[in-house]
């Protein structure tokens, strides 16, 4: 069997804690929607898959999704604090928003990557960054590829990592 469900509705921020830099967020907000509003708060969550335009929050916790910032603001599963998941017998989440218990294993970790086959992911709290005071976009053209390859290995050296980078072969 398949079910098709539209969470287009189920699209708002419930709240954010500047203090604890924590959001709880409906699970069908579309990523770009989800950064703009966030932005309100002064706060962003970084994320950003390259269908952040097309995919949601609980599109990107139930495939397990990585992003284009994750040297700086981390893959989704460093993001979740906590899911709330709807299953035929009844609502699973954790009880405390706090990102790791010492005992028991973690809901989270379950539910990532889940496809849909657990139920249906309604909102997650997510850990959330001030918004940066800069945002700087470049471009650099390489002679050939191997030598921004051996730029790519000098930056992953050097420890010092833009929030994403990426090397492309334009032929």
């Amino acid at each position: 069997m398949i079910v098709s469900l539209d969470m287009s509705r189920m699209n708002k921020i419930k709240w954010v804690d500047k203090i604890n830099m924590m959001a709880c967020i409906e699970a069908g907000i579309m990523g770009q929607d989800l950064e703009r509003e966030l932005k309100n708060y002064g706060v962003v969550i970084g994320h950003e898959p390259d269908s952040v335009e097309f995919s949601t929050l609980g599109g990107w916790i139930s495939t397990r999704a990585s992003g284009m910032k994750k040297n700086v603001y981390g893959n989704i599963e460093d993001i979740i604090q906590n899911v709330k998941l709807v299953t035929s017998k009844g609502t699973l989440t954790k009880t405390s928003e706090w990102p790791r218990v010492s005992n028991g294993p973690d809901i989270n970790h379950i539910v990532m990557g889940h496809e849909g086959n657990f139920g249906v992911i309604t909102e997650a709290v997510i850990r959330v960054r001030p918004l940066p005071e800069v945002k700087e976009y470049s471009s650099i053209i390489f002679h050939n590829f191997d030598i921004g390859v051996k730029f790519m290995e000098d930056v992953a050296r050097s420890r010092c990592w833009p929030a994403s980078i990426r090397v492309v072969d334009n032929t």
